[in-house]
């Protein structure tokens, strides 16, 4: 298993385990975008927050099934949900919905081609970490993926400051993006 699904297996454990900073995080994050999507598409504030919390919902049953395999970012998966539960709604309003399906067919279209290479790229990225080794490979991952700070990575690595920190996750970033790049020629 690469590194990256690792962190996105992590964070689907912490939903498994109702971890409330994990969840109020994922709030953050994703709910913008829903608001944004269902707001633009003939919907109220208080409908983005219901498509939300069902999307959310639907989110929580999934990671209570074993098999359950998240194969895209969770923010895409959430949307993604998220716009079909909208869908729903507005069909059994009676909205014009033609457009909207239109609209969903063509960005569902859009967003397998741009998953296939977005999943190329994330592997390409996952090997080249992979080859980064430690403590790079964690340092970055820290930084990038779980959003830590540069005070919270110095204590982690027993760094003296964050300022040392930083100059590592440079150093870090500068071999990744050789490795990246010579993986690519």
């Amino acid at each position: 298993m690469n590194s990256i699904q690792q962190t996105d297996h992590s964070i689907l454990e912490l939903v498994r385990q109702r971890d409330e900073f994990t969840l109020t995080r994922i709030y953050k994050e994703v709910y913008p975008m829903v608001l944004k999507h269902v707001t633009q598409n003939s919907g109220s504030k208080e409908d983005a927050q219901d498509v939300f919390q069902d999307a959310f919902y639907v989110l929580i049953k999934k990671t209570e099934q074993p098999d359950f395999n998240l194969t895209s970012e969770l923010s895409t998966f959430l949307v993604g949900i998220a716009k079909n539960v909208w869908l729903k709604k507005l069909t059994r309003t009676s909205l014009d919905v033609t457009s909207y399906k239109a609209e969903l067919e063509t960005e569902s279209e859009e967003f397998s081609e741009k998953e296939d290479d977005n999943l190329k790229k994330v592997r390409h990225l996952s090997f080249a970490l992979t080859e980064l080794g430690e403590p790079c490979k964690s340092i970055l991952i820290q930084y990038y993926f779980l959003k830590q700070t540069m005070q919270e990575i110095a204590a982690a690595f027993h760094y003296t400051n964050a300022e040392n920190a930083k100059n590592q996750k440079y150093k870090c970033l500068q071999r990744l993006k050789k490795l990246v790049i010579k993986k690519g020629e």
